[in-house]
């Protein structure tokens, strides 16, 4: 059994040619989250500031901290956008047209897509059921999967019959409804902690790049 890696990905290859779904940590996707990360850490000591300041009476400092915050939000939202379109692509670039693999990607990030795929499949009847990777918790804190209970919760929710592949417990096959049942979602908005300020509006650039990895999928599928 030969391993190769493939930007950052390993593809193991078997002689009854089962895919190794347990992808390697991929060093740029990796980047990407620390860069988020940081933004993230940095937006919420911004707020501690921005509360301490306008505690003290000083309201324009208070003001300029908070400002300085929303920035960190937008940049971790762009950041962790970057890594989601990144890791998505690289992962489903050998995908056959009824899969989809999820791995990398953070919940919300993975029921979004799983959203827009069902809802294209079941719009253009080109599949009866959709084979998702959710793969099984090996790079996952405590070796516990978060994408299979959430992708299983969200069939559940929209009344969607679902089964664990006996050859693979990593995936999960989802049979598409026979119509659309689906409202198009909006891309995920990440948050770290509550501010005093209105919350933002969806990140633009977030939805943008969500949108292109969507369109990505979709003309693999046409072709």
């Amino acid at each position: 059994m030969a391993s190769v890696a493939v930007g950052g990905f390993k593809q193991v290859n078997r002689n009854h040619n089962e895919r190794d779904y347990n992808h390697t940590v991929d060093p740029e996707c990796q980047r990407l989250r620390n860069l988020a990360e940081s933004a993230s850490k940095k937006r919420i000591e911004l707020i501690k500031s921005s509360k301490a300041a306008y505690a003290n009476g000083s309201k324009g400092e208070a003001h300029e901290l908070s400002e300085q915050a929303k920035q960190q939000l937008e940049l971790a939202n762009k950041y962790n956008a970057e890594a989601a379109e990144y890791v998505f692509v690289q992962n489903n670039a050998d995908s056959s047209n009824n899969e989809i693999d999820l791995h990398g990607l953070y919940v919300k990030e993975a029921e979004w897509i799983l959203k827009k795929r069902i809802d294209f499949a079941t719009t253009h009847g080109s599949e009866q059921e959709i084979r998702v990777i959710v793969g099984k918790g090996i790079h996952s804190k405590n070796g516990i999967s978060k994408l299979r209970p959430a992708i299983e919760k969200l069939c559940m929710e929209n009344h969607l019959n679902y089964y664990v592949d006996p050859k693979n417990t990593g995936v999960l096959v989802i049979e598409t409804p026979g119509t659309t049942g689906y409202v198009s979602q909006p891309a995920p908005v990440y948050q770290t902690q509550p501010q005093p300020q209105p919350q933002p509006q969806p990140n633009t650039a977030s939805s943008g790049l969500f949108e292109q990895a969507l369109k990505l999928l979709c003309i693999c599928l046409n072709s």
